[in-house]
């Protein structure tokens, strides 16, 4: 009887990628590292595929956005075949088991020797007539594993090493820099090497509009909505390979183009703005640090973050797809791993308010949200206690965020329903805060640090501001956008301020 071959799909997953990349506090680190893990998988299976035999090579397709997507199914030949990368997973056919374990270490090794500490999860399946089962199959299977998956670390410094101060690992190289020696551990060295030749290693200083003075920056994170949703009912009734492997990829293309180009959209609008913030400068105000599918993460002036993330969230609706967004506000020498886990933080604030049961439109269309905060402590970190500790006034919040992005195209009830979240509200008092003909700038600081004691003081304070000529009406529906306002406009001067009570803790 004739033994039926037997062949494989694999699923791979880096983990940990995010906090690889911000847990140091340096730029050229930061950078270095979103350089170093973009494209990681792929980069690894094609060096795997350089070590072959020159003859054989060609049975190895990795280019999965331009080759023949049926070539594994119609020819035997071909031992191993990328079917898509999508949702920072990569899915990859094999002809057998053996090649299958060849390519896992290699692969696994390969990862760790350029990263240092990046573990690879990989889930394997063989690979029956039918795509759903398979996909479904090797999906629960990775769940299981990442569930049982140890994060493994290299081991830390021993009490008689020297150890980097955020990582724990030992310091391993020496490098000569500005006549100075420099000390760093393996990974941080890593990271330093990858760091493009053509940008300045002070990127983020280059950012802020006047050094000592107003040195606010952003750091913007932008996650899609229900992506994995939206693929599942795409392919939920797709059945075969043949079918289901055009669909996968014309989708996680689609998916990376449209949130590509809207990115792109996005730092063109940055550019056109950087005139107006920084005169004669030569350096951009903005830095992509990722750009993966719907998962995107930037640096930039503070005065550019929020109509930026604004411009991405109305653009990337005419594209057919909804995200939502985090801003975290900081000074310059605030550590920027903090202020990223803060940006995140906005951003599931933002999803979840996106998601509520009332706010979704039809067929469950999620709108898009952004939240934003100002780092003055790294406690900001943990949302939801810092806002219960600093914006909390007898029980009722003094901030309206997260705010709702209203779709340019005909979405009139997903709109209609996010109405009381609508951002141009914000935009209104920020324009009106912004004008010293409506109130002079030292009046609306003065209201902004009166409205956390709470609305008998805001009304108190109403009354003077009218006996000057200056109205302010319903402050019970108002004052929770006039605070939101004020504090994006006086950005600056809360990070000089700090947070005092904060600290003294």
């Amino acid at each position: 009887m004739e033994q039926v071959e037997k062949n494989y799909i694999a699923m791979y997953d880096v983990r940990g990628i995010q906090d690889y990349i911000f847990k140091t506090n340096y730029a050229k680190e930061i950078v270095g590292a979103s350089c170093l893990i973009d494209s990681i998988i792929i980069n690894g299976l094609k060096e795997y595929v350089s070590r072959c035999d020159f003859n054989v090579q060609k049975q190895y397709m990795t280019d999965w956005k331009n080759d023949n997507s049926s070539e594994f199914l119609n020819n035997k030949n071909i031992i191993m075949q990328v079917m898509f990368i999508g949702g920072g997973n990569a899915y990859v056919l094999f002809r057998d088991k053996m090649t299958c374990q060849t390519v896992n270490r290699f692969l696994g090794k390969y990862i760790l020797e350029k990263t240092y500490s990046l573990n690879l999860a990989v889930a394997v399946c063989e690979k029956t007539e039918s795509y759903a089962d398979d996909y479904k199959h090797i999906n629960d299977e990775m769940r299981k594993i990442k569930a049982k998956m140890s994060n493994a670390q290299p081991m830390g410094a021993l009490p008689f090493m020297e150890r980097d101060s955020i990582t724990g690992f030992p310091i391993t190289t020496m490098k000569r820099e500005y006549n100075k020696e420099n000390y760093y551990c393996t990974e941080a060295a890593h990271k330093r090497k990858a760091f493009p030749k053509n940008e300045s290693e002070q990127i983020f200083d280059n950012m802020i509009t006047l050094k000592g003075d107003n040195s606010s920056l952003a750091v913007c994170h932008i996650d899609g909505n229900s992506m994995g949703i939206q693929i599942r009912q795409k392919m939920e009734h797709v059945k075969f390979y043949s079918d289901a492997i055009k669909i996968m990829r014309a989708l996680s293309l689609d998916i990376e183009t449209a949130f590509r180009q809207t990115f792109d959209k996005m730092t063109a609008y940055m550019q056109q703005l950087t005139p107006k913030i920084k005169e004669n400068t030569e350096h951009k105000l903005y830095r992509e640090l990722i750009v993966a599918g719907d998962d995107i993460t930037f640096v930039c002036n503070a005065k550019l973050a929020r109509s930026a993330v604004e411009n991405f969230l109305e653009n990337i609706m005419e594209q057919g797809y909804s995200a939502c967004a985090g801003i975290a506000y900081f000074n310059s020498h605030f550590p920027f791993s903090d202020a990223y886990k803060t940006a995140e933080a906005c951003c599931d604030s933002a999803k979840k308010c996106a998601k509520k049961k009332e706010h979704l439109g039809v067929n469950g269309k999620v709108g898009c949200y952004m939240d934003f905060q100002i780092c003055t402590n790294i406690r900001a970190a943990n949302l939801k206690a810092y806002r219960d500790k600093h914006y909390l006034v007898d029980g009722q919040s003094i901030i309206a965020r997260p705010y709702y992005v209203p779709c340019k195209i005909e979405q009139e009830q997903l709109n209609s329903k996010n109405e009381e979240h609508n951002i141009t509200q914000l935009k209104e008092w920020l324009k009106k805060f912004n004008d010293e003909q409506f109130i002079p700038r030292n009046k609306a600081k003065k209201l902004r640090n009166i409205i956390p004691e709470g609305l008998s003081g805001i009304e108190s304070y109403l009354l003077f501001l009218k006996s000057r000529g200056i109205e302010l009406d319903n402050p019970k529906e108002q004052y929770r956008y006039w605070y939101d306002a004020l504090e994006i406009l006086d950005i600056d001067l809360v990070l000089r301020e700090g947070d005092t009570d904060e600290d003294k803790n």
